[in-house]
């Protein structure tokens, strides 16, 4: 039995066009090619990504969501973010690339009725686009 551990331990995001000179390599991930400096976004416990597909005009779209949990919203303005993922194993991946379509941010506020309850921001990213969250080949 193989045991994967895919927790999400850190979320760091980078603006679009800095990815314009990446290429993605079928069936395996993105080369970055140049280094680039994506800015740590701060979370509170682990995140998470789930992946779904189908298949709409003879052709398979994937839809990637990206969970976080934040003291406060995440409010890119008119920027298009791509957001690097970094698994508690080390594992790297992308979601989103410099070409539409662009992740999508949601930020969810939720203030408890009970002191107990957990207050702050549940941002999800959402990219649904051909090209599926791709790992990051060094």
């Amino acid at each position: 039995m193989v045991h994967l551990i895919q927790n999400i331990r850190k979320v760091e995001c980078i603006e679009a066009y800095h990815l314009q000179h990446s290429d993605i390599i079928a069936d395996r991930g993105v080369w970055l090619n140049v280094y680039q400096q994506f800015s740590p976004i701060s979370t509170i416990g682990l995140s998470s990504v789930e992946i779904s597909d189908k298949i709409e005009n003879r052709q398979r779209i994937f839809t990637t969501k990206l969970t976080m949990f934040r003291s406060k919203k995440l409010l890119p303005g008119a920027k298009k973010f791509c957001f690097k993922v970094t698994t508690v194993t080390g594992s790297q991946f992308l979601i989103g690339s410099s070409e539409k379509p662009y992740p999508v941010i949601q930020n969810e506020e939720t203030f408890p009725s009970a002191a107990s309850g957990r207050a702050g921001v549940t941002v999800t990213v959402t990219l649904t686009s051909p090209i599926p969250m791709l790992a990051i080949l060094d």
